[in-house]
């Protein structure tokens, strides 16, 4: 394993002012489908999602255009609040930022956010970018992957990552697919980001080693497709099928290069992606269901933020005090599964 590891020096989340229940997103989408919706089974409806816009506006036939200004507007406010949060929790000065790396799949825009961002961060214009959009869920933890790599080259200095998703705006009432109803109920907004600096032995979450493997018979199951109207979701039924057949090679590999196993791990961070993806994760790793209670709690309180989505399960583990090693992990499109390894002190 390469030498070196990375401190987490500040961290933050952030979700939009709207909330919304389970039932109430299931209602909305019958209106916009124009018919009544069989009721919700079990407790789904106490659920909770966060949104940019009020739900009736997200059910309303959108241009690209008219997706992308929505997009930029909100998503600017989430980047920069968690980034001003995470920054100032870091104790980092702005100016001593030399990797700026933004994540976002739910929006297209050139140039990417943290053009904008850096100029009202104060971070100097010479600091290095790095934007990252077609990996999806996964994202984030492949972030945290590249500042892991950017510090071993700079030990130095310090990297501000930042991942905000607006899924709800993708959402496409024209769209009868089960894909596009699913993606409704499992995805909503929110923003997270850290502060990456050199191993320094101060308390609180460590990166130590990351990873990723790629499995190309999921490809078609999981990402985007840009087409007329704006973003159309691609979410196979079969997913979790692909990662209960994939993930455990996938972790094994990982942690043997790290020299450990699955047995050394003492909590895994799975990224909130819905309960079929959650279950599917459990059951390929062997895990007691209550390892992965708190992405649970984070996908009932919070939904699938996407690429943020693993920075709530990284706080709420955090303030519940968890320690020792921790895995982290996230599905992108490819099928991508990206990995890091964590310890929280």
């Amino acid at each position: 394993m390469p030498p070196g590891h990375a401190h987490v020096a500040g961290m933050a989340t952030a979700l939009p002012a709207i909330t919304a229940t389970v039932d109430e997103v299931w209602d909305a989408l019958g209106r916009a489908r124009g018919r009544r919706m069989p009721k919700l089974q079990g407790e789904e409806g106490a659920r909770t999602r966060y949104f940019a816009q009020p739900l009736a506006s997200l059910m309303e036939r959108r241009t690209q255009s008219q997706q992308t200004d929505a997009y930029l507007e909100h998503a600017r406010v989430l980047a920069r609040r968690v980034c001003c949060t995470a920054l100032e929790r870091s104790g980092v000065a702005p100016s001593d930022i030399g990797l700026v790396i933004g994540v976002s799949c739910t929006g297209v825009v050139l140039p990417s956010l943290d053009a904008e961002l850096i100029p009202l961060l104060g971070l100097p214009p010479e600091v290095a970018r790095l934007p990252i959009t077609e990996l999806g869920c996964g994202g984030g933890v492949a972030g945290l992957a590249r500042g892991l790599d950017y510090l071993r080259a700079y030990p130095e200095r310090n990297v501000l990552l930042f991942a905000v998703e607006i899924p709800s705006l993708t959402f496409q009432p024209d769209d009868r697919s089960v894909d596009n109803l699913v993606a409704a109920m499992v995805f909503a907004d929110g923003a997270g980001a850290v502060v990456l600096g050199g191993d320094d032995g101060q308390p609180g979450w460590t990166l130590e080693h990351a990873g990723t493997v790629l499995v190309p018979q999921g490809a078609r199951h999981l990402g985007y497709e840009l087409r007329d109207g704006g973003l159309r979701v691609i979410l196979s039924r079969d997913l979790p099928d692909v990662v209960e057949a994939h993930l455990r090679d996938a972790v094994d590999t990982f942690l043997e290069e790290a020299g450990l196993r699955l047995a050394d791990i003492d909590a895994v961070a799975a990224h909130p992606g819905g309960p079929r993806i959650v279950d599917a994760i459990g059951r390929a790793l062997d895990l007691h269901p209550e390892s992965l209670a708190t992405s649970r709690s984070v996908f009932a309180g919070n939904g699938n933020a996407s690429s943020a989505g693993i920075f709530f399960v990284l706080e709420e583990m955090q303030r519940c005090a968890t320690r020792g090693r921790v895995l982290a992990i996230a599905l992108g499109p490819g099928l991508s599964i990206e990995l890091a390894l964590m310890r929280l002190v």
